[in-house]
């Protein structure tokens, strides 16, 4: 007996199911639906899955004219969004840097960022990552000639895409609709098969049926065998059989 998850149970299961649900109809042909229409649930299913989100919360304490950082190695369509709050009264800065940004900001010769806020009690922010790459998400904070220390309040969801879930999506659509197309492909019309002729044409010894609805037949002239009327020669002893009926 076939288990029902190897391919022939599954196989068994998709005929017994479509012969239920959809009585009278070709069994293979329901087959193909039922299969297709199970590969576009995956789809859709894994379209809705293959987007996935973090959220992270972090408090931080920044000197004056210092500055703190988090890092997070992201792909390309990622995005990061979120807010961030200082709490002690003074201004900060919020930068995404790139891994050769972080490099010269971390010399002081910063010149440009991926992303910025400036000089801020509090903002929102959002940002799509547009290249692989380990991002610094920096904080700075005064001028270093006050000595006071800022506290950060960094509130950050990160939303990432499983490429491999949305091929599966495309995939699935793909064999789905050639499922489906055969599915409902017309069906080529059954040939007819004429009937055979009548029995007695063909079988010595058995009466025919004349035009007129009368039962002929003939004997062999020299064994006396009952023949049919389309022989000519004598199925026991080969003779030649004469046109004669009896």
């Amino acid at each position: 007996m076939a288990r029902a998850d190897s391919p022939n149970g599954r196989f068994s299961l998709s005929l017994f199911f479509g012969a239920v649900l959809y009585p009278g109809v070709d069994p293979v042909r329901v087959r193909y639906l039922v299969g297709g229409l199970v590969l576009v649930g995956l789809a859709l299913f894994n379209f809705v899955t293959y987007t996935n989100a973090i959220s992270q919360q972090s408090t931080f304490n920044i000197l004056s004219g210092d500055y703190y950082y988090l890092t997070a190695t992201r792909n390309p369509g990622d995005s990061i969004s979120g807010t961030f709050q200082e709490g002690s009264g003074s201004l900060v800065s919020f930068l995404v840097l790139s891994s050769a940004q972080y490099a010269s900001f971390q010399t002081g010769t910063l010149l440009t960022s991926m992303y910025s806020v400036e000089n801020v009690a509090s903002a929102a922010i959002s940002y799509a990552f547009t290249t692989q790459d380990t991002y610094y998400l920096a904080f700075r904070h005064g001028s270093g000639l006050l000595n006071t220390t800022e506290t950060v309040n960094f509130q950050r969801t990160y939303t990432t895409h499983d490429n491999f879930r949305l091929e599966l999506v495309l995939l699935f659509l793909a064999i789905a609709a050639v499922e489906l197309v055969v599915a409902f492909r017309p069906r080529k019309a059954s040939p007819v098969i004429p009937s055979p002729p009548p029995i007695a044409t063909y079988l010595p010894g058995q009466p025919t049926t004349t035009l007129a609805g009368q039962t002929t037949s003939r004997r062999c002239s020299l064994c006396g065998q009952v023949v049919g009327e389309q022989l000519s020669f004598c199925p026991k002893c080969g003779n030649k059989l004469n046109a004669q009926t009896t």
